[in-house]
This record gives C-alpha cells, structure tokens and sequence, in this order.
C-alpha cells in the first residue's frame, strides 16, 4: 500500500502523550550498558533519559541493541546526500521486554543530532504488521503516516520479526519501502523548509523505540 503525503500533511503528535504511555512501561536497566562500538553515538529523546543506558554491541557482521530508553544511533561516517538509499535489516527478538508496541527502523537528513535543533526523517516498524513515518525537529514530532497495518511488513509468531527498512531519495521525491514494498512516499520539495527537514542530505542512522532487544544487519548507504 503506497501512501503519499504533502506540505498539509505535517501533523503534530504530543510528545507528552509517548511520555504517559512509557509511564505504565518504564525503561528496563540494562546491565553493561553504554554505546560499545567505535566510531558510533547516540542520544536519547528527552535529556533525562541518558544514552549510556542503552547497550549497543557489534555481534557477528552487524550490531545488537538492548534498551534502556529511546534511542537513536549513528556512526561518525554515516551521511548521505544527493539521490540514495538507507536500509536495515531488523529483528526484534523475544528478549525484548517491551509490554506494549514499540518502533524500530532508520532514520536520513540528520542535521543537529547532539544537539537542541535536532532533525531527522524516520520510518520505523513495530513488529506486529504496522509501520509509521514521522518527522522530528527539536523536541516536536510531526506524523507523514500514522500507524498503519501494512502486508508488507513482518508480524510476531513463531520466529522473531525481520523486517528490511529503507529510507530513498530518488528522481525528487523521499519514501519509505519494507522488505522492498514501498509503503510511503513525499515530494522531496515538500519536506523541506521551515518546521520540516532542513535537507534530505545528512546524518542517517537506527532509531529504537524502548526496552527493546534487536540485532540489526546495517544500516547501508547506496547510490
């Protein structure tokens, strides 16, 4: 299911509603936390969450990721610009402890990312069939596609949830694809300016919803 959003489509989502919702699922300590893989950093969504208690690991050919608060993660040599694509390959296992959805994916057009400005374009899936896009600026979060069911992407059974989450910029428009249906889609020209991304060129990356246990294959740039 193709989605295509314009200017008027930049909804504000209360950022106080997520904070009520993790009250009744408080962030999990997470023994021998830390960010854990040189040349990577990361920050979290609000500033008193800390980073630090996020355990981030290289395992195998990619990464493991156990949570800890919101987060969101990228290396020092991760940005992207002109025409690409930005994707991961994502399993969210059973040790996730999570007692409601949370969202995992990528993020592109990072600028400002540690600090009170920043900025970036995620679409991130939950592991149950839904997928959602959003846009954040500062402490504002703006919604391009709520969460929606889609066929495309991978639900919880008897194994674990994968999923291949890509962000593209190509011939003047920005979407989103899961294990390469396209489930979002935007005139570049519209998600640029004032209250939106400052430029589809940046820092890209993972982000991860809390308390969440995920081995991640990514995230990799391609012309």
């Amino acid at each position: 299911m193709r989605r295509t959003v314009f200017a008027a489509g930049f909804l504000v989502a209360s950022v106080a509603a997520g904070a009520s919702a993790q009250g009744t699922d408080p962030d999990k300590a997470v023994g021998g936390s830390g960010i854990q893989v040189k040349g990577w950093q990361g920050r979290t969504d609000r500033s008193e969450q800390k980073i630090g208690d996020v355990k981030f690991v290289q395992m195998g050919t990619g990464y493991h990721l156990t949570g800890g608060p919101h987060a969101v993660l990228w290396s020092e040599d991760g940005e992207a610009s002109g025409d690409y694509t930005v994707s991961a390959r994502i399993t969210k296992t059973p040790r996730s402890t999570s007692t409601h959805e949370e969202s995992y994916g990528v993020f592109i057009g990072g600028s400002d990312m540690n600090g009170p400005k920043q900025n970036y374009l995620y679409c991130v899936v939950f592991g149950t069939g839904n997928v959602m896009v959003r846009h954040r600026d500062g402490g504002d979060t703006h919604t391009l596609l709520g969460k929606t069911a889609n066929a495309a992407v991978s639900k919880a059974g008897e194994r674990a949830p994968t999923d291949e989450v890509a962000l593209w910029v190509k011939g003047g428009r920005v979407g989103c694809s899961v294990n390469g249906t396209e489930v979002f889609s935007a005139a570049k020209a519209d998600m640029i300016g004032p209250g939106k991304l400052v430029s589809t060129d940046g820092v890209y990356g993972i982000r991860a919803s809390h308390n969440l246990d995920l081995h991640i294959e990514g995230p990799t740039k391609r012309d």
